[in-house]
């Protein structure tokens, strides 16, 4: 059943790739790959809508900054749910990646700084996430709009093992 599941996401997927923001209504799948980026989800039960950000680095440089950035990269959402007149606070948050691709150190680790830039960014909204699968490695995601779940096939060592529906 589960296998049928994601055979069906995969077939409807929207693919993101790291800078890309995608957004709509019930019937669309948003997917993509992350390595040491991060994904946040943003999903209104009621209204079926969701939003989805693929950004790369947890700080915008000072001039300017576009969807690889987290902050303009959750500016960028808050823009598509204010157009739709959806609260930003009604929303069901959720918080992919921030794999640690390479051996770094802490300080460097640039999938630890971009969850931290996630979580700091949600909570700035008042949001907290309601599941979160960071840090281990790569990852793949599909976000059903229909639904708000999120399912991740990862390698393994993040947060929550192997493959999950969030």
């Amino acid at each position: 059943m589960k296998h049928d599941y994601v055979h069906e996401l995969a077939a409807r997927e929207i693919l993101l790739h790291p800078g890309d923001l995608g957004s709509g209504e019930a019937g669309q799948v948003f997917g993509t790959v992350l390595g040491s980026c991060v994904a946040i989800t943003l999903w209104h039960p009621q209204r079926q809508f969701g939003c989805i950000c693929h950004f790369l680095l947890p700080m915008q440089p000072a001039s300017g900054g576009d969807g690889r950035y987290a902050p303009t990269a959750f500016a960028m959402m808050q823009r598509e749910l204010a157009a739709r007149q959806v609260p930003l606070r009604q929303c069901v948050a959720k918080v992919f990646g921030g794999g640690r691709m390479f051996d770094q150190s802490p300080v460097l680790d640039i999938g630890a700084r971009n969850v931290a830039a996630a979580r700091a960014l949600l909570a700035q909204a008042g949001l907290v996430p309601a599941a979160t699968h960071v840090g281990g490695g790569y990852r793949h995601l599909y976000f059903d709009v229909d639904s708000g779940d999120v399912w991740v096939k990862g390698d393994g060592n993040g947060d929550d093992e192997g493959d999950s529906f969030l």
